[in-house]
């Protein structure tokens, strides 16, 4: 049978009712009618399913923009695989630039749901899609969103917000608002020296206008005094600017934070310990640096917890004494205690905290030197850079390094939820050649060879075999067992194979010649450790330290004084972060202030900032 085509049904009809208005009215009387309210009815949308169906009986041309919109609708069900699935079954050929724009900015919203920001940024390179220009308003703002999201999650922090500034002119008031507030907290992260040689690289107006609003939060991190005067002196010189006109939260937040800062602080530290002396001499050097440049400090109290058994006495002690703020204490176990209480009276910064654990008072904040935090940020850094197996090596006696434990177990919980496989889980003791050999695989190949020279009666001589199956190791290791265990990799054919380690490898004492064997690793570090003093050069001077985790512990105390009055400014947002010197500041799950680290290396024997 000749099919119809399918414009006739509808020209049929449209002569039909063209002939009955033509027609010779009929003359009768008709009984007045009751007035009805005609209610506009919305068409039901298409499932995908029947758009699939349609699309099969066409042409590839005709079924493009079906198929497109079939992938479109699977895409906002949540059924990523059938949407992947429909857009192949378009010929790009076909594709007008107009189709082209939209199933390529669907590609990169699915790639951006399932973590693959390489791809995204793949997707979206300019010169492979259509001119910019004949985007519309909302696409060119998801394209601009969409490759700030990526850069971000690759670590690229500045690509990540000069996309954002390009996209801001494209955005309502409201939007602009949230805006502003991603593109200040992305730029006042960067490094201040950073900061200064991109402002007087830039002609480019509103760019640099952004990059000197971020020095005022950066060269005055620990000054707020400086920073209002500072900002205020910004404000005058941009005042046609648009962070101007639609000011960040967190700098509209800095005048009220500055008039109600604590104006009493009590200090809970064990003393007689070598952690409570280190962190204390930290906070006080901050302390007196902001007291010499001119800013209003505190009265600090110190309270000795070193024997204490019940925090609540002494934390009682420092409110009555008029503490407006208190922090510590330092040690778990008092922590814990802290937790369990409803009422602090007071805001309290706690120096530990309890993992997964929620505290009964809103008042209470922990910040901790975290090795579950640094693990989890390094299972999402290997994810990010594109890995999705991994051999995991750790220390054999875990009884006695419950930290390495930890490290160890956050990693795998994290690889695991986010989909990553964990081909091989092996420990070492002192032996680190038969633990590779192991994890590698390299103990079958040698029995193969074996049983292979026994078969023919004669020795066969062949090079070892390594599995080819592993992307990266993850590494738990002090630095003594790194610097023989990485060598040791290339020795065993698995030179090639990309190492992220716990941060623990690095000694922090600058032995270049020990460190070389190291060169390669990737791991998270504090930007204290990296020599980002800012202006804090001198407690390097006063308090020298010998080793690396006595250096972290220094950073720690550094920011537990730069955190006193800036607390409700990490409650500000979710997106709201203090350069540290521990790391960048943000306030997590339960209260927790979670350091985001410096991706870093060794390179010929010295720590040094990612590329």
């Amino acid at each position: 049978m000749e099919r119809l085509s399918p414009t006739l049904p509808r020209l049929l009809l449209l002569s039909t009712l063209v002939l009955a208005s033509c027609a010779a009215p009929t003359t009768r009387t008709e009984a007045p009618r009751t007035p009805v309210v005609e209610v506009e009815t919305q068409a039901a949308k298409p499932a995908a399913s029947d758009l699939l169906q349609q699309a099969g009986r066409l042409t590839s041309i005709e079924a493009a923009a079906l198929y497109l919109q079939a992938a479109t609708l699977l895409h906002d069900q949540g059924d990523l695989g059938g949407a992947v699935n429909t857009l192949d079954k378009i010929a790009p050929i076909v594709l007008t630039p107009a189709m082209k724009i939209e199933s390529t900015l669907l590609r990169a919203d699915i790639a951006t749901a399932r973590t693959l920001p390489r791809e995204v940024l793949s997707l979206l390179q300019p010169g492979i899609l259509p001119p910019l220009d004949s985007f519309s308003v909302d696409q060119k703002i998801k394209f601009h969103s969409l490759r700030a999201a990526a850069h971000a999650a690759t670590g690229a922090t500045l690509a990540s917000a000069l996309e954002l500034i390009i996209m801001d002119p494209l955005l309502n008031p409201g939007m602009q608002r949230s805006n502003h507030n991603n593109i200040w907290l992305k730029l006042s992260a960067l490094p201040q020296d950073e900061l200064q040689a991109l402002s007087g690289s830039t002609d480019e107006a509103a760019t640099r206008g952004w990059y000197e609003l971020a020095l005022v939060a950066r060269s005055y991190s620990t000054d707020m005094d400086r920073q209002l005067i500072e900002l205020e002196r910004w404000k005058l010189e941009w005042s046609k600017h648009p962070a101007a006109l639609v000011l960040p939260p967190p700098m509209e937040l800095l005048e009220t934070l500055a008039r109600e800062r604590p104006r009493q602080v009590a200090l809970l530290l064990p003393m007689g310990t070598s952690a409570g002396t280190v962190v204390a001499d930290a906070f006080m050097s901050a302390f007196y640096n902001l007291q010499e440049l001119g800013g209003q400090v505190p009265v600090i109290r110190f309270y000795d917890t070193t024997t204490i058994t019940d925090i609540m006495p002494l934390h009682l002690q420092a409110r009555q004494d008029g503490a407006q703020l208190i922090i510590g204490p330092l040690q778990k176990p008092l922590v814990a205690q802290l937790q369990q209480e409803t009422d602090l009276g007071v805001p309290t910064l706690a120096l530990n905290n309890q993992e997964g654990l929620a505290p009964k008072s809103p008042l209470l904040y922990e910040f901790a030197l975290s090795p579950e935090d640094e693990a989890r940020q390094l299972a999402t850094k290997a994810w990010t850079d594109g890995h999705r197996r991994v051999a995991v090596l750790s220390p054999s006696d875990q009884k006695n390094d419950e930290v390495a434990n930890r490290k160890r177990d956050s990693f795998l919980a994290v690889w695991e939820k986010m989909g990553g496989k964990v081909l091989a889980l092996d420990s070492f003791h002192d032996d680190y050649t038969d633990s590779i050999s192991r994890m590698l695989l390299l103990t079958e190949s040698a029995e193969r060879q074996k049983h292979l020279n026994q078969l023919l009666g004669r020795t066969v001589v062949s090079q070892l075999r390594r599995r080819q199956d592993v992307d990266f190791i993850y590494l738990v290791a002090q630095p003594a067992s790194a610097r023989q265990i990485v060598p040791s990799l290339a020795y065993l054919y698995a030179g090639d194979i990309p190492v992220y380690a716990s941060q623990d490898i690095y000694a922090g004492n600058a032995k270049q010649a020990d460190d070389r064997d190291l060169n390669g690793v990737i791991f998270g570090e504090s930007p204290w450790l990296l020599g980002e003093t800012g202006d804090l050069s001198r407690t390097r001077q006063l308090f020298p330290m010998g080793t690396a985790q006595s250096l972290r512990l220094q950073a720690f105390g550094i920011d537990a004084f730069r955190l006193y009055p800036r607390l409700r400014l990490l409650e500000s947002g979710a997106d709201a972060s203090i350069p540290g010197a521990s790391g960048s500041l943000k306030l997590g799950p339960n209260h927790n202030i979670v350091r985001e680290l410096v991706w870093s290396t060794i390179s010929d024997g010295r720590i040094r900032p990612l590329k």
